[in-house]
């Protein structure tokens, strides 16, 4: 099944996901997720939210693997990685082609 949602759609449901949880590490997967609507201001408006959200402090070592499934979602997930390293996010951000790869990762100490 792939999810042709908008932007707005896709950041209030993370929003709410990160209101109601208070999780050091997520996975999102992008695998049966299309792009094909969202232009590159939403994607910064995704990253800087995911990035930077309010309770960023409380994943001080945090992680954020992205599952991905073409090329296309890799480059974003390099954005994001990208960006986080910019602001210096304490949030590690890593886009993967496995899901295993990303559970893997997310394990590591």
């Amino acid at each position: 099944m792939e999810w042709e949602a908008d932007f707005s759609e896709l950041l209030g449901v993370l929003k709410n996901f990160f209101d109601d949880n208070d999780t050091e590490h997520l996975l999102l997967d992008f695998r049966n997720f299309s792009f094909n609507t969202i232009m590159r201001s939403n994607i910064r408006d995704l990253y800087e939210y995911v990035t930077t959200r309010t309770n960023g402090e409380r994943r001080v070592n945090g992680k954020t693997a992205l599952v991905c499934s073409n090329g296309l979602q890799v480059e974003i997930g390099k954005i994001f990685k990208t960006y986080s390293d910019m602001i210096s996010s304490p949030i590690k951000i890593s886009a993967f082609r496995s899901m295993e790869k990303a559970f893997s990762w997310l394990e590591e100490g």
